[in-house]
């Protein structure tokens, strides 16, 4: 079977490109052709594909590959055309939609299938098409117990304890509702973070100004800011700065609708590196800490001083990894699993198309 992609990076280096789909072609031997997708039985189309164009093309069967809740986003007439015009100057939609929303909204009523990363998701895009399937990431390249021999995997010389966090950086913004309240945790018990992002990130629309993530972060955490390293994504830094933090947490702004219509996937990647994890009480995370039983970790936007400082003063009883999670990872979330589900859809998509 030949599979054409539209990717977010040509090279398949991008996480929605590398723990998705490419995971996939590594694992049955096959390669996704970007440079003629069109040349293939099957066209899969992710978020950074402009719709229109590819199913206007298209003789063989469409597969949208959605990892983020636009849908559930319901932004103002104002925003939707704005995030529609610079998706168009960059050429991933076209004016003429005018909104993205009315764009997204046509791909998924054309395609043959869609796949997105969470239940929610699904109950979102089920109104315009009634195949839709749920596949998360693959998280195997966090495993633990990697060998990090090369000598990054040395023990932090600092005696204060840290946090861990990591994120694209336009996913920053969601400490501003907690920065008061974590900056005088960190300040008043002599804590650190690590914050695994990029030192700059684009202002609006992925490529257009520029913000400074050290000084965003020196406005936030005028008391603690000193004590907060910002270190460059890897793979590797994740595996070796999480060895060096306490616990980690992921703060969601709960007016954010399109960050509340996220999928688990952060969280299973935190989980992945063996880090108890505070985190905000979105929907997907929420289910997640029901299936789990960590709902003692899925902290409401007022309820996040309490646990801090349940947590984090020296004579605190410290938070352990809930050792229940490795099972619902082994059984839910396993490489073979991910494998498995992509190839179930795209036989069957091929299957369906030529009946």
């Amino acid at each position: 079977m030949r599979v054409g992609y539209v990717p977010y990076s040509q090279d398949l280096q991008h996480p929605a490109d590398r723990r998705r789909l490419a995971t996939w072609a590594i694992a049955k031997g096959s390669s996704l052709n970007v440079d003629n997708p069109l040349d293939s039985d099957v066209l899969v189309l992710s978020n950074a594909a402009n719709f229109g164009y590819w199913l206007k093309r298209a003789q063989q069967p469409v597969i949208l590959d959605l990892v983020d809740g636009y849908l559930g986003e319901k932004p103002s007439f104002l925003r939707d055309l704005l995030r529609n015009t610079i998706r168009s100057i960059r050429g991933t939609s076209s004016l003429g939609w005018i909104t993205y929303t009315r764009h997204l909204k046509s791909a998924c009523a054309l395609s043959s299938a869609i796949i997105v990363a969470s239940p929610e998701q699904r109950d979102l895009v089920l109104p315009f098409n009634s195949k839709v399937y749920v596949i998360l990431d693959d998280h195997s390249e966090l495993e633990t117990k990697k060998d990090l021999s090369d000598g990054l995997d040395i023990p932090d010389s600092s005696k204060a304890d840290f946090i861990f966090w990591e994120g694209f950086g336009y996913t920053i913004k969601h400490f501003r509702f907690l920065s008061e309240v974590l900056d005088k945790a960190l300040f008043e018990n002599n804590w650190g973070m690590y914050l695994l992002t990029v030192k700059n990130f684009p202002r609006w629309g992925g490529y257009i100004g520029k913000v400074s993530t050290r000084k965003l972060i020196k406005k936030w955490f005028p008391l603690s800011s000193n004590s907060i390293q910002i270190i460059p994504w890897s793979v590797k830094n994740l595996i070796t700065y999480s060895r060096k933090s306490k616990f980690a947490i992921i703060p969601i702004d709960a007016d954010d609708k399109f960050a509340t219509s996220k999928s688990e996937n952060k969280l299973l990647s935190s989980w992945m590196l063996g880090l108890p994890t505070i985190y905000s009480n979105i929907p997907s995370y929420k289910r997640v800490g029901d299936l789990t039983q960590t709902t003692s970790m899925c902290v409401s936007t007022l309820d996040w001083q309490e646990i801090l400082g349940n947590i984090m003063p020296p004579d605190s009883h410290r938070i352990e990894f809930p050792i229940q999670v490795n099972d619902y990872l082994i059984k839910n979330h396993s490489y073979e699993l991910l494998v498995e589900q992509w190839d179930e859809i795209l036989i069957k998509s091929l299957k369906e198309n030529c009946v």
